[in-house]
């Protein structure tokens, strides 16, 4: 049998919870075992099972998911592109309000059709019970949001897939996000710092969200998602527009059927991404439609 450890000093207690001096204080009714966690603490101390402390530091280790995205860790509360786009505030706060969050609703407490929901990102919300975060799924006291994609999620425009009416699916939380860029340029999405990331690794002069006027009226602009100045030789300018919803998407539906009309009136040469077909290996995409053999001047180059 293996000896135990007074849960009071640390002392050698042998079969017992307590030492010796301890248990006869127990005797006396001045320790006493904790309903809540189950452990022995002076009578007139207050347990602190259910105290959580704050972190006031970024911890480096204890986590094996970042808790703003759901990403694997290396033992870090955040992956990297989280700590990119996060203040270190922000993320302490996240942090915190994960913590409390996983004291009061454990996992435990969870049905194997919670899990399901969680691996396919979408959210079913229960006529009975309506208290549901719609983009994690976490009970909330009647809110749509829990505390954390409220903070994660508060500055951005979030679009969502609603089937069954009782049926959430978050399409694309990047949307309207910010992400850093390895040249400094500050984009929106993932996928649109991987492109701004690959022309400037292969040395290809661009600008993010350049400003293209197409009417008299000043408010009349359009903002491609990016200029290649001279790609073509001088003055033969290309644009990358990248189109990150599925046709089933009113907002992407309406964004591209007013543009595309735009480019095409003005001649520009136009290349096309999309995030169902050439985010999985970009490099590999963008290689192929930005080979100058084949990009057609003045048009839409809209192959998938």
């Amino acid at each position: 049998m293996t000896a135990k450890t007074c849960q009071i000093c640390g002392k050698p207690s042998g079969i017992y919870p307590l030492c010796k001096e301890h248990l006869q204080m127990k005797a006396n009714g001045e320790i006493i075992k904790c309903e809540d966690c189950g452990q022995w603490h002076f009578k007139n101390s207050p347990c602190k099972c259910n105290e959580t402390e704050e972190y006031t530091e970024l911890p480096k280790e204890g986590f094996t998911q970042c808790i703003a995205c759901g990403k694997n860790t290396d033992g870090y509360a955040f992956c990297l592109d989280c700590w990119k786009i996060y203040s270190k505030e922000e993320m302490l706060n996240m942090l915190n309000d994960y913590i409390s969050n996983k004291n009061t609703n454990n996992n435990n407490n969870k049905t194997e059709k919670d899990f399901e929901e969680e691996a396919n990102n979408v959210v079913t919300i229960d006529s009975n019970n309506k208290s549901k975060c719609i983009t994690c799924g976490k009970q909330t006291d009647g809110l749509l949001f829990c505390s954390n994609c409220y903070k994660k999620y508060k500055d951005k425009e979030l679009l969502f897939k609603i089937t069954n009416c009782t049926n959430v699916e978050l399409l694309d939380e990047s949307y309207e996000g910010r992400y850093t860029c390895k040249d400094g340029h500050i984009v929106k999405s993932k996928s649109e710092r991987d492109i701004d990331n690959y022309l400037f690794e292969n040395d290809i002069p661009h600008a993010y969200e350049k400003e293209l006027p197409y009417g008299p009226n000043k408010k009349e602009v359009l903002h491609p998602d990016f200029f290649l100045p001279n790609y073509l030789g001088k003055g033969k300018h290309i644009y990358i527009e990248h189109w990150g919803y599925n046709e089933n998407n009113i907002k992407y539906t309406e964004t591209k059927k007013f543009k595309i009309p735009i480019y095409e009136k003005l001649g520009i040469t136009l290349i096309c991404t999309y995030e169902k077909t050439d985010m999985a290996n970009i490099d590999a995409t963008l290689e192929r439609k930005l080979n100058k053999t084949f990009i057609m001047e003045n048009k839409i180059n809209d192959n998938n």
